[in-house]
């Protein structure tokens, strides 16, 4: 069986992982880590009072940090696969679309048969607002989906 378990750096997605390996994982399975990630907001043209100019530097300090911070968790979960004996995939990535929307063509693409995933728990109005990738894997993935609550 491929199951997919999708992380996003919170405690919740690694305690999804931790639940997957407890209570479902079977020697055989391949599971393929998988992390979408937005593009980090960047600034675009500084305004001062000398006039404008482009925060050139300002933009590397952010891509720095957060490519640090996505290596740092590929790294981990690299290592947790590796400690547990698990055949397995880290697919980490960050594009410009949205994650939910981008899990599921890896889910077809890669012909995953479970995903598993974490809910941060967002309340009524934040997801009605901003939307929720778990909230949209459910609602269009094609295979059985495992949500690990709060």
């Amino acid at each position: 069986m491929k199951v997919l378990i999708a992380v996003d750096g919170s405690e919740i997605a690694q305690k999804a992982f931790n639940y997957y390996f407890e209570n479902f994982h079977r020697e055989g399975n391949e599971v393929l880590v998988c992390y979408r990630s937005e593009q980090p907001d960047l600034p675009t043209i500084m305004f001062t009072a000398g006039g404008a100019s482009f925060p050139a530097e300002e933009i590397a300090k952010i891509m720095t940090e957060h490519n640090k911070k996505v290596n740092d968790m590929e790294n981990q979960y690299v290592m947790a696969c590796k400690n547990l004996k698990a055949k397995y995939k880290v697919l980490f990535e960050t594009s410009a679309g949205r994650p939910g929307p981008g899990i599921i063509k890896l889910v077809e693409k890669e012909c995953v048969e479970m995903i598993v995933m974490g809910t941060r728990g967002l309340g009524v109005i934040k997801r009605t607002v901003m939307g929720s990738v778990s909230n949209y894997v459910v609602h269009h993935a094609k295979v059985p989906v495992l949500i690990c609550p709060n």
